[in-house]
C-alpha cells in the first residue's frame, strides 16, 4: 500500500461509470422500501463531497455533494489495513433529529478490485409502524403498476406455468384454427420472454406437438410483424431472441 493509500486515489473513467451505475441500484432499493429507507452512494475520490448518488435524503437531511460520515472513514481505515470485508452491518445509529437508523454498508470495487466507494442503506426503524407499512403499499397518486409475477423454483416450473397460462388464454378464443392457436401461444410466450430460458423452444414444441423449427418459424413471424430483425439461422439452445 502506498503512502497515499486508498484515500488519495483518483478514480478512472471506468470507476466513475461503476459508481454512476450504482445510482440505479440506489433508486431501486429506495423505491422498493419506501420513504423511510435512505440509500447513499459514496465516492472515495473526494471525502468532502463524497455523496454522488442519493435516494430519500430527507432521512438524514443530506444531499448530493455532501461529505462522508465518520463511520465510513473508519471503514476506510480498516480497508487500508488490509481488511477484505465486503459488507459492514447491520449497525445502528441515531441522527441529530432523533431518527433511529439500521444501516448496512457495502464496499464498491472498481478496476483491479480496488475500493472506489460505498453503497449505504439506512432504514428509519423509529418510524411509526403504520406509516412505515403504508409507505410500502401502492397509492393512487403513484405510478406503480399491478403486475402478475410468479416465483418458480426451477426453470421447468417457469416454462410449465407460462405455457399453461398462455395456452388457457388462447384456447378460450373461438373461431381460430389449431395452427393459428399454436402461433398465438408462441406469440404470447415470446411476449413474456420465455424463449430466453434454455430449452424453452424444445419444451414448447413438445407441449404443442410440433417441431422446434416450427416454433422458431412462428417466432420469426412474430418478430417480422413487430418490425424486429428475425435473422436467418435457427437458434441454439439458450440463445436469446433479442
Amino acid at each position: 500500500m502506498s503512502e497515499e493509500g486508498i484515500r488519495m486515489r483518483s478514480l478512472s473513467a471506468q470507476d466513475k461509470a461503476v459508481l454512476h451505475s450504482m445510482g440505479e441500484i440506489a433508486r431501486a432499493i429506495g423505491r422498493q422500501f419506501g420513504e423511510y429507507c435512505e440509500v447513499v452512494v459514496h465516492s472515495l475520490e473526494d471525502y468532502d463531497r463524497s455523496i454522488v448518488e442519493l435516494e430519500n435524503g430527507h432521512i438524514t437531511g443530506r444531499s448530493i455533494g455532501g461529505p462522508m460520515t465518520d463511520f465510513a472513514l473508519s471503514i476506510l481505515e480498516r480497508l487500508e489495513k488490509g481488511e477484505q470485508a465486503e459488507l459492514y452491518g447491520p449497525y445502528y445509529s441515531t441522527t441529530e433529529s432523533g431518527r433511529r437508523l439500521k444501516s448496512t454498508t457495502a464496499v464498491i470495487r472498481g478496476e483491479e478490485k480496488r475500493p472506489i466507494g460505498f453503497l449505504c442503506i439506512n432504514t428509519d426503524v423509529s418510524a411509526p409502524l403504520d406509516l412505515f407499512i403504508r409507505s410500502l403499499l401502492p397509492e393512487q397518486q403513484r405510478e406503480e403498476q399491478e403486475v402478475t409475477e410468479h416465483f418458480p423454483l426451477t426453470a421447468q416450473d417457469l416454462l410449465d406455468t407460462a405455457f399453461r397460462e398462455a395456452f388457457a388464454l388462447v384456447n378460450g378464443q373461438t373461431g381460430v384454427s389449431p395452427t393459428e392457436k399454436n402461433k398465438r401461444v408462441v406469440e404470447e410466450l415470446y411476449r413474456r420472454g420465455i424463449f430466453h430460458v434454455k430449452n424453452g423452444i424444445d419444451v414448447v414444441a413438445d407441449k404443442l406437438g410440433v417441431s422446434r423449427y416450427t416454433v422458431y418459424n412462428y417466432i420469426r413471424e412474430v418478430k417480422h410483424s413487430a418490425g424486429e430483425n428475425g435473422g436467418e439461422k435457427y437458434p441454439s439452445d439458450g440463445e436469446r431472441f433479442l
